[in-house]
């Protein structure tokens, strides 16, 4: 393993690289030796593009989008999309119905990629991929990396990839003469062979934010490949026989999230019962791991509730939470209500938590206090998914003021100062319910990163370079527009993010004029 290891980052070794071109012509090429010894010529290959019959159709496009900020995407369940389907001596590639593109590399010490065959390229993006190994066609033994392919001209792209046996990702850089480790880490949360891992690049010029399964794990800079073409990337080591599949691409505008910039504070998937949250049973409720992916809280009794706190007990002031619930319905009574969620700056009997009903379509936010339950707010989302589905719970806290948001909206605001800080954790409360079986799932808590939006409600604002009209004005926003904000001055400037922008602009708010979500009062003040 430690061989694996060291010829991952620093490539010190030759190996066969063999290289599917955006031509579709396979041809090999020599890894640069640093230690002096001699390397192998590249070998003759024949073309990989077939011959064209007469008569027969060209390969239609991928689907349209039917959003607008999709430029590309494919599912791979139409082979008319023009992927490669060729077989070369040690690998090949193509369609693996009914949903799926497939590489397999058959030889160790090889890598080859494969770009989108529109040949489209691309500068600023968001690219999303769901990929995964195939355990009945892969060695056992030996490992691997693989992952999207990004910014590519000729020889020159980066990577991103993952390795699920040594829960590793990298990401790469290659030019004619190396392949270069930019940075790796460690995910425990990387699925195993047969499950599909979720990769997101976000690349912004020099910038690239990438995330595994909805969480950020790394940002790197590096301004020499300004733009290129997309694709997928496998690589094997010492495995003899590797074979991946790739499914759902889709290539957006760009879509920075606040993920990208805040940092991580906590998280836990379940998947690992060594994170140690209580795995215990009382006399009407239980609680533990449910494997591969869940912990879950079962309460066997009418009107009673529990609540289960993250095993480090540590306190959290302003923060971001977010969690992945369900209602399992086979462990469920067909009848009766329950509600459940995520409980907060938790000291004792003291904490607020956000509940949610799936039966009854209802959210609740709640204050407990030692004399007992408190709502604070509540209300109606039809959203709210049935049973067996999740829903995802989003709190942000700052201060005295929380944000709650249901499956990526944002249904309430709560204002109460009595709790400035305290432990996370989850909430089941049954109601007339005589069992209610709860899995939670995706537990993440980041420094705070609030969702701040703005519109213009009727004529016309104008956009400046600081806030004050003294500062140069460098836009003009009209009725309808939108702009992401960053936060309010002392004076009542917002600062904001115009569309295709870096750098932070201001505009004055004018109440009836302009319309903020969340309310400007839980805008974070801000500074020029």
């Amino acid at each position: 393993m430690n061989h694996i290891n060291v010829s991952r980052s620093s490539w010190t070794i030759a190996t066969l690289i063999v290289l599917l071109t955006v031509t579709g012509c396979a041809g090999n090429l020599p890894i640069p030796n640093t230690a002096n010894e001699p390397t192998a010529s590249p070998a003759p290959v024949a073309s990989a593009v077939p011959s064209p019959v007469s008569g027969e159709a060209a390969p239609t496009a991928a689907p349209v989008p039917s959003d607008a900020n999709v430029l590309y995407q494919d599912d791979f369940t139409n082979p008319a999309t023009g992927w490669s389907e060729d077989k070369f001596d040690n690998y090949f590639v193509g369609y693996h119905e009914p949903e799926y593109y497939h590489i397999e590399v058959t030889s160790p010490n090889s890598k080859t990629t494969v770009f989108e065959p529109q040949k489209k390229t691309y500068e600023d993006a968001t690219i999303e991929l769901d990929v995964l190994t195939v355990s009945a066609k892969t060695a056992t033994e030996g490992d691997f990396r693989y992952g999207l392919a990004f910014r590519r001209s000729g020889d020159q792209y980066y990577a991103f990839t993952i390795s699920p046996r040594t829960k590793q990702w990298f990401v790469l850089k290659n030019s004619p003469s190396a392949l270069t480790v930019l940075a790796e880490g460690t995910d425990g949360n990387l699925h195993e062979l047969d499950t599909d891992d979720a990769l997101r690049v976000d690349m912004q010029g020099s910038n690239f934010v990438f995330h595994i399964n909805d969480e950020v794990v790394g940002k790197v800079s590096d301004p020499d490949y300004a733009s290129g073409e997309i694709g997928f990337y496998v690589e094997s080591f010492d495995s003899p026989n590797t074979h991946i599949h790739f499914d759902n691409l889709v290539i957006r505008k760009l879509e920075t999230s606040e993920d990208s910039t805040s940092a991580l504070l906590y998280e836990d998937d379940f998947t690992n019962p060594a994170t140690n949250w209580p795995d215990r049973k009382f006399d009407n409720y239980f609680i533990g791991y449910h494997e591969p992916e869940y912990y879950h809280v079962e309460v066997t009794s009418p009107n009673y509730k529990t609540t289960v706190f993250e095993p480090q007990k540590r306190s959290f002031n302003d923060f971001t939470v977010e969690l992945q619930v369900l209602t399992v319905s086979k462990k469920t009574a067909a009848e009766g209500d329950f509600r459940y969620g995520l409980a907060f700056r938790r000291s004792g009997d003291q904490y607020y938590a956000f509940t949610i009903s799936p039966r009854s379509k209802q959210w609740f936010v709640l204050k407990s206090s030692p004399s007992g339950i408190t709502v604070l707010t509540e209300g109606t989302d039809e959203n709210i998914h049935d049973l067996d589905t999740d829903d995802t719970l989003r709190v942000d806290a700052q201060g005295s003021n929380f944000l709650f948001h249901l499956n990526d909206q944002l249904v309430g605001q709560a204002t109460d100062p009595d709790y400035a800080s305290g432990e996370i954790c989850f909430y089941v409360e049954s109601f007339d319910s005589p069992n209610t079986h709860i899995h939670f799932d995706q537990l993440t808590i980041r420094e705070l990163a609030l969702d701040l939006v703005c519109s213009l409600k009727g004529g016309t604002a104008y956009v400046r370079s600081g806030p004050g009209k003294t500062y140069a004005q460098v836009a003009v926003l009209s009725d309808g527009d939108t702009v992401k904000a960053l936060g309010i001055s002392s004076n009542q400037w917002i600062k904001i993010i115009l569309e295709g922008s870096n750098d932070p602009a201001w505009v004055s708010y004018s109440e009836g004029y302009m319309s903020c979500t969340p309310n400007i009062d839980l805008f974070p003040i801000v500074s020029p």
